[in-house]
């Protein structure tokens, strides 16, 4: 089969039916085992749910490629929110291709789609991620013209490989040389009386690097948050916030969080780990993180693996973490292209490209 023998739907995905969410998750459970082989994969009932969770006014437009035996060969969905545009001129697209598909001309025919979507739009830009478990990926963004511009890992630490007694150092030390500080913790919801405060806080994960990828700073509001707490417990997630404060003004200043879902429950993810600038060198990172760790490690001993996120540019947190132990997962990539220079290279497509 070739891209021309794919047949290319479009649809509103907040329109989809329980099986057709079921159809999305099993092409996105192929991708997860490539990711996590270690890992069990979404249940449907979880993406089910998920999805049911999401805001009413989100513009959720999905393709998808067909085979002709009615196998889902490939789909991109792309989300807008027609009230909280970070970046109108951008669209972040992440086209997955069944394992059986590749290099048949499926994620071409799913960019031509994309580009249609983003002309109509007005949008300049694409913005797609790939991961160095599936080379694939990258081979296909390449051959668009797309720029890499950021870098980043999946870190992870076995909790048997953690070590107690430098976690119960960190403490004392944070305790000693953030005197003037204290750490407040609670599970779940955000109290009410902490959300505007709280979300500010988040907001200074602004100041992580971004390398080379040039976009806005992404907002929000006490709102959007109380939303991604409904679909977290749609799921049953679990989340354990600890935040710094500081005594003598009140101020938020420190966050780290951790999340735990039933589906995976031997790994647990990191949310945050943030520090106001104006807040930094009194180890409040490293107390915030070892006091989180040796909760985990006395009240989650069915954890064995603590997952985080890391832009490869960010100096402090990778020493943190490599002091800690983390090591590498994989590697993520964001990439870049115009919607003009992705066009123009489909146009010179005489057959479809093998991706």
């Amino acid at each position: 089969m070739t891209g021309e023998d794919y047949r290319i739907t479009t649809r509103d995905a907040a329109q989809f039916s329980d099986d057709e969410i079921s159809m999305e998750t099993s092409i996105w459970n192929l991708i997860e085992s490539e990711l996590w082989p270690e890992d069990p994969v979404t249940p449907i009932e979880d993406a089910i749910a998920e999805a049911r969770a999401l805001p009413g006014r989100l513009r959720r437009t999905a393709f998808r490629s067909w085979a002709g035996d009615g196998t889902l060969a490939g789909s991109v969905q792309i989300n807008i929110d027609p009230e909280r545009e970070d970046n109108p001129d951008v669209i972040s697209c992440s086209i997955l291709v069944h394992p059986d598909h590749r290099r048949r001309g499926v994620a071409t025919g799913l960019l031509r789609h994309v580009i249609d979507y983003a002309t109509a739009q007005g949008r300049l830009r694409l913005i797609l991620k790939t991961y160095s478990r599936i080379p694939a990926g990258d081979a296909f963004a390449s051959a668009i013209g797309a720029t890499p511009k950021a870098s980043s890992h999946t870190n992870h630490l076995p909790t048997n490989e953690v070590d107690r007694s430098m976690m119960e150092q960190w403490v004392r030390q944070g305790q000693t040389t953030a005197g003037d500080y204290e750490l407040l913790a609670w599970d779940g919801p955000v109290p009410d009386e902490q959300l505007e405060a709280f979300v500010e806080l988040v907001l200074v994960m602004n100041d992580a690097p971004r390398d080379q990828l040039v976009v806005n700073d992404f907002t929000l509001t006490p709102t959007e948050w109380r939303e991604g707490e409904e679909r977290a417990a749609a799921v049953g997630q679990e989340r354990w916030f600890l935040v710094a404060r500081h005594r003598s003004d009140g101020h938020l200043v420190g966050l780290h969080d951790l999340a735990w879902v039933p589906a995976y429950p031997e790994a647990m993810f990191v949310g945050s780990t943030v520090v106001r600038e104006e807040h930094r060198g009194h180890r409040l990172g490293k107390w915030l993180k070892a006091t989180m760790m040796l909760r985990v490690l006395d009240e989650k001993p069915e954890v064995k693996d603590i997952r985080t996120d890391n832009a490869d540019s960010n100096d402090a947190m990778m020493r943190i973490n490599l002091e800690m132990g983390y090591r590498p997962l994989f590697g993520t990539t964001t990439w870049e292209v115009s919607a003009d220079n992705a066009a123009e290279w489909v146009q010179t497509r005489t057959a479809p490209t093998r991706a």
